[in-house]
């Protein structure tokens, strides 16, 4: 059965081939492909722009030399061309790289500022195009780059910015790893340079701890070493705790005393949750002296507190008004 249905597509085919419309077919999309080879030849032939992407590389850089700022890693060249030579910007195997030797544009000196030119870029570019291609503009279109030998310093870094944690929490610590880097520079920007800030970061609505990498300012002529810093943030949560803080008096004549009802207040506060067992009462100080008692209108004291333990806020007094009474003691 199979062996019949072969033969029948067979004789079908070889029918069709051999029929008029079959060689009018063929006659047709001969002239179809003919028309459009021409087509092709004609659009290659004529002239267009197009932007090329060329890689750029500087070369022969000595050990003790350190690039401060970097030359850009590509150029963006539009060049002019006809379209068969573009084609072969776009699918040919040769890669064209611009390079740079740093020996052209060293001048010896400890520390300089080297300028390529748009001419010097543009006659270099063109030997790595073809001759009748014509380069129509570049991007950047002047080239520079900063250089050291071995001017370097290691300084501090400080977070420059802003985190806000979330109303019910509050920040525990913030560092900034490494907390110093080594910054490649001239010796005049090196002495007055104390502390190295970050880029200007905000962080707010914070409620769990977090990490995060805070880049380095780009400074022309300035290299920093590393580029950036790892922020670290811890974050606690607030909790109250109230503590009973005895009333003390100082500054009391001999013979004379302080009594005041109640003879202690309570202190209500906010805590982080891990310093919740470490603030105790003994680290609360409410006095008074025996010179502020007599400047009183009446015998109504109203307490302050005169000492708070780190990490502690919003301490606040119950009652915040006691009567006080200055009494004869025995000597």
């Amino acid at each position: 059965m199979d062996r019949q249905r072969i033969q029948l597509a067979y004789e079908g085919t070889k029918a069709f081939l051999l029929s008029k419309l079959s060689r009018e077919a063929f006659v047709f999309l001969f002239f179809v492909l003919v028309s459009a080879g021409f087509w092709l030849l004609l659009t290659l032939n004529e002239s267009y722009e197009m932007d090329v992407e060329v890689p750029l590389q500087l070369t022969n850089v000595p050990k003790e030399v350190v690039l401060t700022s970097d030359l850009p890693s590509t150029l963006q060249v539009r060049v002019r061309d006809k379209g068969s030579s573009l084609l072969g910007y776009y699918y040919g195997d040769k890669k064209r790289v611009l390079t740079l030797d740093f020996r052209a544009y060293d001048h010896g000196e400890s520390y300089h500022r080297s300028i390529v030119t748009h001419s010097d870029v543009q006659k270099r570019l063109q030997s790595i195009f073809d001759a009748s291609t014509h380069i129509v503009s570049l991007r950047p279109d002047t080239l520079e780059f900063f250089y050291t030998r071995g001017h370097m310093k290691r300084v501090p870094v400080v977070f420059r910015g802003h985190v806000q944690p979330d109303a019910l929490y509050y920040l525990a610590s913030l560092q900034c790893r490494p907390d110093s880097v080594t910054v490649w520079a001239e010796d005049s920007y090196l002495d007055s340079l104390t502390v190295v800030p970050t880029v200007l970061t905000n962080i707010t609505g914070l409620t769990e701890s977090m990490s995060r990498t805070v880049p380095l300012p780009t400074i022309k002529g300035v290299k920093f070493e590393p580029s950036e810093v790892q922020l670290t943030a811890e974050i606690d949560v607030f909790t109250e705790k109230t503590v009973e803080v005895p009333i003390q008096a100082t500054n009391f004549p001999a013979g004379l005393s302080l009594r005041t009802f109640p003879a202690s207040a309570s202190v209500t506060f906010r805590v982080g949750a891990k310093d919740y067992k470490k603030i105790t009462k003994e680290q609360f100080v409410i006095t008074t002296t025996y010179e502020e008692l007599l400047s009183l209108p009446d015998s109504m004291l109203t307490l302050h507190l005169r000492s708070i333990p780190e990490g502690v806020s919003q301490a606040r007094i119950h009652p915040q008004r006691v009567q006080f009474l200055i009494e004869q003691t025995e000597e």
